[in-house]
């Protein structure tokens, strides 16, 4: 199965369905191989449809004819209307049809209406293209109220909630999400962990309910903690612990230095803490570094994995590597990332750790994810289009 061609659903044997799956596999072998191709995107899509008649079609491909003919060169037509030339290198003949078909369509400037990309450094953004062509550049719409203007829980109701917690039997508010390992040229992603969280939100409609936590991020740290504690306590007990697997707990650090958490370590025994992951946010280090390093060195006796959780692109090269230790990194893909302009991408490049074996790419919620991963040796992601297959 290929996790970068569309998924089942949306094929339907059209000629435009079936090019974009083969334009979508051909980026994901170049990738693989490393073979280098040139790609023109005619975007027809953008042109005004005065502009779009058959004539007009005609001529367009008649213009795309000298770079057809002489290579090995191949058209693909995606739905929409956008048309996809491939070529090897070096690219005289793209070049020059790229000039023609801007004389032949002057009323938009050629670097909005031709793009031209380069395989396999920018595959990613080719997906992105594939993608939008079939609907799938957006994740699904998710009915949500407006944000809430209810005022957060007073300290009263906040302790009752806590109280609350200790108690509850937290199953049916309990969310889980795999970690996998996807390289390229693999046909299936091998699972890894299995993150395991409280739903806050539903939490604390159940227990909060008419109060925001959102008002107030002291609050609902605290909530959070309280019910992490909670999820500890009940995971620590003889027989959760010992079908706890290869697990992520994604825990603020207080939690991670509760006694419920001590509890849960001393009843994995040495095989269960080999398989766990705690990641830890960002945040928190910068918030308690003497915190954080006494975290580290726990995980180092006792022998569980430690990560630093939810850090973003923009941000990571405020962490030098040498101050993460050998911390594993939970870092979350921004589609932004890929149109950033190349000072942006070298400086995230740098930022990265050199084994990347450390890092998990969060948010890989499409292909074009996974392959700006594989642009990098990234080969851990978490993310609905892995969830998918």
């Amino acid at each position: 199965m290929n996790i970068l061609a569309p998924p089942d659903a949306v094929w339907e044997g059209s000629a435009a369905l079936r090019d974009a799956t083969a334009l979508a596999t051909l980026a994901r072998d170049c990738v693989t191989s490393g073979v280098e191709r040139r790609a023109l995107h005619v975007r027809l899509s953008l042109v005004p449809a005065r502009l779009r008649e058959p004539r007009h079609e005609r001529l367009v491909r008649e213009a795309l004819a000298p770079m057809l003919r002489p290579t090995r060169a191949r058209l693909y037509e995606l739905p929409g209307g956008d048309l996809v030339a491939l070529a090897p290198p070096p690219g005289e003949h793209l070049d020059e049809v790229r000039r023609n078909l801007a004389r032949l369509l002057p009323e938009i400037p050629a670097e909005t209406l031709l793009p031209v990309l380069r395989l396999p450094a920018e595959a990613a953004r080719l997906l992105t293209v594939v993608e939008a062509a079939l609907g799938l550049d957006a994740a699904p719409p998710v009915s949500s109220p407006p944000r809430s203007e209810a005022p957060p829980p007073s300290a009263a109701e906040l302790d009752a909630a806590q109280r609350a917690l200790t108690t509850a039997n937290l199953t049916a508010f309990l969310r889980r999400q795999g970690i996998w390992r996807l390289s390229p040229g693999d046909e299936q992603p091998q699972p890894l962990w299995t993150e395991l969280r409280p739903h806050l939100p539903d939490l604390a409609e159940a227990l909060l309910p008419r109060r925001s936590l959102e008002a107030s991020a002291p609050l609902a740290r605290r909530f959070r903690q309280a019910a992490e504690r909670r999820m500890l306590a009940e995971l620590a007990h003889p027989q959760e612990a010992r079908g706890l697997g290869d697990a992520c707990l994604p825990l603020v650090l207080g939690s991670a230095l509760e006694a419920e958490f001590l509890r849960l370590d001393a009843a994995l025994g040495p095989h269960g803490r080999a398989r766990l992951l705690v990641a830890v946010p960002a945040g928190e280090w910068l918030a308690d570094p003497g915190g954080f390093a006494l975290l580290q060195r726990l995980s180092l006796m006792r022998g569980w994995t430690l990560a630093l959780d939810e850090i973003e692109p923009a941000l990571l090269r405020l962490w030098p590597d040498a101050a993460r230790g050998q911390a594993m990194l939970r870092l979350r893909f921004r589609p932004e990332i890929l149109a950033a302009d190349a000072g942006s991408r070298a400086s995230l490049d740098a930022a990265l750790p050199e084994d990347r074996a450390r890092i998990i790419l969060t948010g890989a919620e499409t292909p074009a994810a996974i392959a700006w991963g594989w642009q990098r040796g990234i080969t851990r992601f978490m993310g609905r289009v892995l969830e998918a297959r």
